[in-house]
């Protein structure tokens, strides 16, 4: 996230962010369309989500793929805590996505659902996702899509356009896979993989 003021707004949500109407309007349709974009051959070992908030996006993994192992990174030690208690047999680390603690080539998936528009250096966040990512491995990145002068007036952060996320995706050696739009077109979801 791009500031401590931001963390903070996490971790006083922290306690209350699973009653939130937005999970059910907002989050569950995002996250279902974006598990449903993924296509791969076998199940994947280990997966991380960025930005996993109380570990939502993570439950819904589960489902899919038992047997995988769970990682959520958050820098909102509140979110953290919280997740931690809902899903006591999976791994959640406080990190931000510039600087995650995993080993190089060590998951297989990686997702971030609507926290990229938080994150302090976008690029150096996608070069670490890159970097954790084993061979073969991808990455689907979903995000705010609405235009900027819009955006300016209810929330913070910095948008991207597809070009731009795509021009992020290739210089970090990602391999664009595919770029949809869901809920009107107003979520950004990017593919990429490591080769």
């Amino acid at each position: 996230m791009n500031a401590t003021g931001d963390v903070e707004k996490f971790n006083c949500w922290s306690s209350t962010y699973e009653d939130s109407w937005s999970q059910y309007l907002y989050f569950d349709r995002i996250h279902k369309g974006v598990i449903g974009l993924v296509n791969v051959e076998s199940a994947p070992g280990d997966i991380v989500d960025i930005g996993c908030g109380t570990g939502r996006l993570l439950r819904k993994i589960r489902e899919r793929w038992p047997y995988a192992r769970l990682i959520g990174v958050d820098p909102a030690e509140g979110m953290v805590k919280k997740a931690r208690q809902m899903m006591p047999d999976s791994t959640f680390i406080v990190s931000p996505a510039e600087s995650i603690p995993l080993p190089d080539a060590s998951v297989d998936l990686v997702f971030s659902t609507i926290s990229f528009h938080h994150w302090s250096d976008q690029l150096q966040g996608i070069r670490e996702i890159r970097r954790v990512l084993r061979s073969g491995g991808q990455f689907f990145l979903s995000d705010i899509a609405a235009p900027k002068f819009l955006f300016r007036f209810v929330h913070h952060g910095q948008i991207r356009n597809q070009y731009e996320v795509r021009k992020m995706f290739e210089q970090v050696g990602l391999e664009v896979r595919t770029q949809r739009r869901l809920l009107l077109g107003h979520i950004l979801v990017t593919s990429g993989i490591r080769r």
